[in-house]
């Protein structure tokens, strides 16, 4: 009658040899004397929780759960679930609060029976099937809460100065790269001739025309063009032409003028007026 009494709570045998009173608890290993009777074991518990981010507030390993523990070094293990909270709560703004806070499990071993038994405090903690399903809450701290949205706001607002200060730089960079490549400001200047030559052309001729008319001798000379970075690939771009004016051919007198201000912007491959010249060449033509 003894034996049916004590074996009915006990667990099958471990691969160690030793029974449980928990299905839960495992015994990975042992120690025994000369004679063959067991003085220590590694002890392990099976858990899972729910919900199951309560075991982050856990040191698995040092909380036997992972990891296999010798009982003669620690019989005794405390599961705290809010050991972090207070500081979590003052960090965060936020943290969660289970409950129990605290289980605690002792372990211990009858050589008589070969059976290793661990004690749960609070009892029924841990179901059977090794579940330990707690309670929990989350709290908040609204000052900590509003202080951290705060210093999150004032890291946005510095990164995007940062940003803006690189973005400066790097524009600045691009512009100082497109002032000083001479082959890059031809291209702008070329633009300009490509797209606003034809109307220039006839810009100078109807010029000519009306000199003609008033008795005067007008011959059109050299184009200069000048190119200035405004940023981005876009171009201030000056036209001038060398001419040559005076009563008659014997009496001409050199001096330039204007044939617009235009803007080329290499990177829609398009030119604008800037200046009035440059509207009336447009609007005429």
């Amino acid at each position: 009658m003894l034996f049916t009494a004590t074996t009915g709570c006990y667990t099958p045998l471990n691969n160690s040899g030793v029974a449980t009173t928990k299905a839960w608890l495992d015994i990975p290993a042992k120690k025994v004397d000369f004679d063959g009777k067991q003085f220590d074991s590694c002890y392990q518990f099976r858990l899972r929780f729910v919900p199951a981010q309560a075991e982050a507030a856990l040191d698995l390993r040092q909380s036997c759960i992972d990891a296999c523990c010798w009982r003669n070094d620690k019989d005794e293990i405390t599961l705290d679930f809010n050991k972090n909270f207070e500081r979590d709560l003052a960090y965060y703004g936020r943290a969660t609060k289970y409950t129990p806070d605290k289980i605690t499990l002792k372990v211990s071993h009858s050589s008589l029976l070969n059976t290793t038994g661990v004690k749960v405090s609070p009892r029924g903690a841990i179901r059977s099937d090794g579940t330990v399903k707690l309670k929990y809450e989350t709290v908040e701290d609204p000052a900590r809460l509003a202080q951290i949205e705060n210093s999150a706001r004032l890291l946005q607002v510095r990164h995007n100065a940062r940003l803006a200060d690189q973005h400066a730089l790097e524009a600045e960079e691009e512009a100082a790269r497109a002032d000083d490549d001479p082959a890059i400001q031809q291209r702008a200047q070329q633009l300009v001739q490509r797209q606003e030559g034809a109307r220039i052309d006839n810009y100078f001729y109807q010029l000519n025309k009306t000199y003609n008319k008033k008795g005067y001798s007008f011959l059109i000379g050299e184009r200069l063009y000048a190119a200035r970075h405004m940023g981005d690939y876009v171009f201030r771009v000056s036209c001038r032409a060398t001419v040559q004016s005076g009563t008659h051919t014997g009496n001409l007198s050199p001096r330039t003028i204007s044939c617009g201000v235009w803007q080329a912007d290499l990177k829609e491959q398009s030119v604008s007026p800037l200046d009035s010249t440059a509207r009336q060449i447009k609007a005429k033509n």
